[in-house]
């Protein structure tokens, strides 16, 4: 789902899209709308640097951080306007970029990928720096869209710190994904190899961990094909008890949240009542 930011506005378009594609150029930033932020650095388990952004809730005492993880197309200014709207609802919110995307270390990137095994360590770092630089942040959330909302449940699940995760359009486990794009663009994408399953597929991640989790919202168009919703209804069985699904009308992954920005984020802070 790439997003296009108009400068004159905070406007986004989705773009679904079903296989990498890294941009190492930040065409807009926070400090164009004049935000309160910082870029931070952030060193992953095999020593590379991450590059990222952490915006500060107007509200200085602020407790609450959410991290937002993309999708893999384009890099972390494509989530300029959502993390505003959760600084709206008083969250800190950090974003940063994949290895191979963005200011972030190089790492190589083939576009026939569908994700990396490697992006869990940029996940997990995320959070590992939010716990190791900010203690003061007592509550903490995910937010991902695309591959970023199955990273971000597999993350969730295995830090304790972590209890409440949103997942716009996830993915269940690698070789259903990858076989409902076949079907439905005769694309077959290539997944990794040698991974541990427990880390990165959702499907998996939730059979001994995520006992901590008081809260998950699944996101998903209703009119999508890919992440449809029977699809994320199968990724909302795994925690069913603490799992709310949000269809959103007349959409697809490209425009759950900009086909009605406002409904999208009344249903984020009803979850978070």
């Amino acid at each position: 789902m790439k997003k296009i930011f108009l400068i004159s506005v905070l406007a986004v378009l989705w773009n679904c899209s079903f296989s990498l594609n890294p941009s190492r150029t930040y065409y807009i930033t926070p400090a164009d709308y004049g935000m309160n932020f910082e870029e931070v650095n952030i060193q992953t388990e095999d020593n590379l640097l991450l590059f990222g952004w952490l915006y500060k809730a107007n509200e200085a005492s602020s407790g609450k951080i959410i991290i937002l993880s993309d999708d893999g197309n384009g890099n972390m200014a494509d989530l300029i306007e959502l993390a505003s709207n959760f600084i709206s609802l008083g969250y800190n919110v950090l974003t940063y970029d994949y290895r191979g995307y963005g200011k972030s270390s190089d790492f190589n990137i083939n576009k026939t990928f569908y994700i990396y095994a490697q992006f869990q360590k940029d996940i997990d770092a995320a959070l590992n720096h939010v716990k190791k630089y900010y203690s003061r942040f007592r509550s903490v959330h995910l937010y991902g869209t695309g591959i970023g909302a199955g990273l971000s449940l597999c993350a969730g699940a295995y830090h304790p710190e972590v209890s409440k995760i949103i997942a716009d359009s996830p993915y269940l486990d690698f070789e259903s994904i990858q076989k409902i794009i076949k079907e439905k663009t005769g694309a077959e994408l290539k997944l990794p190899l040698g991974y541990n399953r427990t880390l990165l597929e959702p499907k998996y991640a939730f059979d001994a961990k995520g006992a901590g989790i008081t809260g998950i919202l699944i996101i998903a168009g209703e009119k999508e094909e890919i992440y449809n919703p029977t699809y994320v209804r199968e990724v909302a069985k795994l925690k069913s008890g603490v799992t709310t699904t949000y269809i959103v009308k007349g959409a697809t992954c490209e425009n759950t949240f900009s086909i009605n920005k406002t409904k999208y984020f009344e249903e984020i802070k009803a979850f978070f009542k």
